[in-house]
C-alpha cells in the first residue's frame, strides 16, 4: 500500500514539475505529452534529445535535468494533502470537461473546496470593481433567477460585482467558484477570507493554476480570466467599463463558443460603457429581463418536464407567408445567419429584416451574436 501512494505521488511530481519548468508554457506541455506520452517521460529524456526538442535552450534543459523544482513540487502536495486540495492534470479523466474544450487550458489546476466545478450548468457572473447599488441590485436578482434551474455560479473574489454574486450566493445556499490569480495559501484581497471561507464550506470552492507561494501579480489577473469563461455556459457581464477584465472575459467566452450576456446601462455612465458596447457590437446578447437567460441557455425547462411532454411544439404551425418560411428554414438548419437565410429564401433584405423582427418579437427564433439566429 505504501509504494503504491509513493507511486501515485511521483506521478503528481512529475505533472506538478512539467509546469515549472522554464520556456514550457501550456501550449508547449500540452504537445509534449502528445509526443512524449506523460510528463514523466520528458525528465527521462537523454539530454541529447532534449537539445533535439528544445534547440539548445539552456535554461529549459537545465531545468528538466537538474529536476530542481522537485522540492517545490514535494512541498506543493505535502500543502494540498493538509489543506484538502485537489489537483487536475490536463489528461485526467476527471479534468474540467469544459476546460478540455479551450485551447489555452491550464496545466494544472487546483481546486480547494466542497464543491463540483463540473456542475450540470454554470454561469459566471463579471462585471466593475467600483460597481453601484443598482449593479449590486441587479446580481443579486440574477442570481435569484438563476436558483431555480441549479445553476453555479463562477466569479473572480474581486471587490464589485464579483463579490456580490458570491454573497448572494451564500445568501441562497447555491454553489458558487472563485477563480484566483494566486496560490490557496492567501486570498486576495485579505478582505474577502470569510467569503472565501464560506464558499469553500458551502459546496463552492476556490480554483487556481497557481502554486502556493505566488503573489496576485497584474498579468496573472487576465489569464485567470480565461478560466472563468472557459468553466462557464454563459458570462453575464453586469456592469463595466471600456477597459476592463469584465470585456476581456466576455471576448473569451466568445472565443471558447460560450454565450455571453450584458446589462444595458445609462448613455454616458462610465460602468455601463462595456456593456453597451457589447450589445451593439453583437459580441453580447441584451439582458432586459432576467428570465431571458434560461430562454437563451434552453434552461426554462427541467429535465423531467421534457420527457413528460410527448408533443413537440410546432411553433411555425401559425404562421404564414415570410415568416413561416423564414422560420422553418432556421429550423431546418438548428440556427444559421443572415447571409445563409438571404439565400436560401431569395428575399429582399428589408422583408427579411422584418420576417426575422416579427419572429423575435412573438418569440420564435432567438438572435445570437454575429447575426446568427437560432429556432426555438
Amino acid at each position: 500500500m505504501a509504494n503504491n501512494q509513493q507511486h501515485l505521488n511521483m506521478v503528481d511530481v512529475y505533472q506538478l514539475a512539467l509546469t515549472k519548468v522554464s520556456g514550457i508554457g501550456t501550449r508547449t506541455a500540452q504537445e509534449i505529452v502528445k509526443n512524449l506520452g506523460s510528463a514523466r517521460a520528458l525528465f527521462e529524456e537523454k539530454e541529447a534529445n532534449l537539445r533535439i526538442i528544445f534547440r539548445n535552450k539552456e535554461k529549459t534543459i537545465r531545468d528538466i535535468v537538474s529536476r530542481k523544482m522537485f522540492g517545490i513540487c514535494e512541498k506543493e502536495i505535502d500543502f494540498m494533502q493538509k489543506y484538502g486540495i485537489e489537483s487536475y492534470f490536463f489528461t485526467d479523466g476527471n479534468y474540467p470537461s469544459r476546460l478540455k474544450e479551450i485551447p489555452d487550458k491550464p496545466v494544472c489546476l487546483f481546486v480547494q473546496g466542497q464543491g463540483n466545478v463540473e456542475a450540470k450548468r454554470t454561469a459566471a457572473i463579471v462585471g466593475s470593481r467600483r460597481c453601484s447599488d443598482y449593479g449590486r441590485i441587479m446580481t443579486e436578482t440574477i442570481v435569484n433567477e438563476l436558483q431555480k434551474y441549479g445553476v453555479s455560479v463562477i466569479s473572480g473574489l474581486a471587490y464589485g460585482i464579483d463579490s456580490a454574486a458570491h454573497r448572494a450566493c451564500i445568501a441562497r445556499n447555491i454553489p458558487t467558484f472563485g477563480v484566483l490569480a494566486h496560490g490557496l495559501d492567501r486570498v486576495y484581497p485579505a478582505a474577502h477570507f470569510e467569503l472565501a471561507r464560506q464558499m469553500c464550506e458551502m459546496q463552492g470552492g476556490l480554483v487556481t493554476e497557481y502554486f502556493t507561494g505566488t503573489t496576485p501579480f497584474p498579468s496573472f489577473f487576465p489569464a485567470r480570466n480565461r478560466i472563468i469563461a472557459g468553466l462557464s455556459d454563459v458570462v453575464i457581464v453586469v456592469e463595466a467599463s471600456k477597459t476592463g477584465g469584465a470585456l476581456l472575459t466576455a471576448r473569451l467566452a466568445n472565443d471558447y463558443n460560450r454565450e455571453v450576456m450584458a446589462l444595458p446601462g445609462r448613455l454616458g455612465d462610465a460602468n455601463s460603457q462595456g456593456c453597451n458596447f457589447l450589445i451593439e457590437s453583437n459580441r453580447a446578447h441584451i439582458l432586459s429581463d432576467v428570465s431571458s437567460i434560461a430562454k437563451l441557455m434552453s434552461w426554462n425547462e427541467t429535465e423531467s418536464e421534457k420527457t413528460a411532454k410527448p408533443v413537440v411544439e410546432d411553433k411555425g404551425s401559425g404562421l404564414k407567408g415570410a415568416e413561416k418560411q423564414v422560420y422553418y428554414a432556421i429550423k431546418q438548419a438548428g440556427e444559421t445567419d443572415v447571409d445563409t437565410l438571404l439565400a436560401k429564401t431569395s428575399m429582399p433584405y428589408n422583408e427579411l429584416s422584418a420576417a426575422l423582427l416579427n419572429l423575435e418579437l412573438s418569440d420564435c427564433v432567438i438572435a445570437k451574436p454575429g447575426k446568427v439566429y437560432k429556432a426555438l
